[in-house]
């Protein structure tokens, strides 16, 4: 996948150089899987499962989905309160503690952060995601942009946010699902709110959990019958990623692979041409069917960079495969 030349500029001015660490490989897993709602110890038993063959020191960076742990769709508060985790000490902070000090690792993953009762109001929780490394609990981050399904109980987070994680990772910005959108849908499509934070944060990874639905890629003629209609549109694969996807996010990246000043904050010409930092993106999405919702997979890692504008699909995922990817990218 690649994008034609991007004109030179400067990386904006405060932000850390291109990382001398990009000569270390960054070595990066996702788990995808379909976790079953409200089975908690049964999904961490698979991941537990999926991950067992990864030895100590394999990879640098293991990302579960969004919501990893207790499934995703909760129509009202009290259908998720059984299931909201203390932040640090719930079950998927218990695991990705686990597995990073396992592994050697640093684990990112998400989860429904519970609230106290007397803290009700807007919500009963966050959809959150636990950052931990191989000593514990590192940070959490809280979805800035709620899909409709988290309004029925997740109160809104309190922005984006990076974390300053040891080689070979960097800065690494994260945001969960909704949070690659325009907000609520409706804010202008070139806000590109979170590709901006990024690229503004000077961060070099992007790490998203996510429970993206499959957006149903059929046909949208109002012909009833049509036989050519059904020529037209291509069967999915369920052996295959989504391509629509892998192409959408690309496109919500674009501050990253093509960073025109309307993106952005105003830049001043820079006496001679430099590059922008390659940004590694890891979507992390699981699979199934859940309460009518289907999810669409198509996990993967890319690398971006704008001078040249050039994005790379490193390794992905199919739409409905249940595994570990392992991406290297050098």
């Amino acid at each position: 996948m690649s994008l034609p030349p991007a004109p030179s500029q400067a990386p904006p001015s405060g932000l850390p150089p291109a990382p001398a660490y990009r000569r270390v490989p960054l070595r990066i897993a996702c788990v995808q899987y379909d976790a079953k709602l409200g089975r908690v110890d049964d999904n961490a038993a698979k991941v537990e499962a999926l991950t067992a063959s990864l030895a100590p020191g394999s990879v640098d960076l293991l990302v579960l989905p969004e919501m990893a742990l207790s499934g995703y769709v909760f129509t009202t508060p009290q259908s998720i309160l059984p299931y909201l985790e203390a932040r640090e000490t719930g079950p998927t902070s218990r695991l990705a503690c686990i597995l990073a000090e396992r592994l050697k690792c640093h684990v990112i993953a998400g989860y429904p952060e519970a609230l106290e009762p007397e803290a009700w109001g807007l919500g009963v929780g966050y959809n959150s995601a636990v950052v931990a490394g191989p000593s514990g609990v590192i940070g959490n981050y809280r979805k800035t942009f709620r899909f409709e399904t988290d309004k029925n109980w997740a109160r809104e987070g309190d922005g984006f946010r990076f974390f300053d994680l040891p080689e070979p990772l960097g800065r690494v910005a994260v945001g969960i699902c909704m949070d690659l959108n325009p907000q609520d849908f409706v804010a202008p499509w070139n806000a590109f709110e979170l590709a901006n934070f990024t690229l503004d944060k000077g961060a070099d990874v992007l790490v998203v959990p996510m429970n993206w639905l499959d957006p149903g890629e059929q046909d949208d003629s109002d012909s009833d019958d049509d036989a050519d209609d059904a020529d037209r549109v291509p069967k999915r694969d369920p052996e295959a990623p989504s391509e629509s996807n892998l192409n959408y996010w690309a496109a919500r990246l674009t501050p990253l692979h093509d960073p025109a000043p309307s993106y952005s904050g105003p830049t001043q010409a820079p006496e001679e041409p430099a590059a922008h930092k390659e940004v590694v993106f890891v979507a992390a999405n699981r699979v199934g069917t859940e309460e009518g919702t289907t999810y669409v997979g198509t996990s993967c890692v890319m690398t971006i960079s704008s001078n040249p504008s050039r994005i790379e699909l490193v390794e992905c995922c199919n739409r409905t495969e249940e595994r570990v990817l392992l991406a290297t990218v050098a």
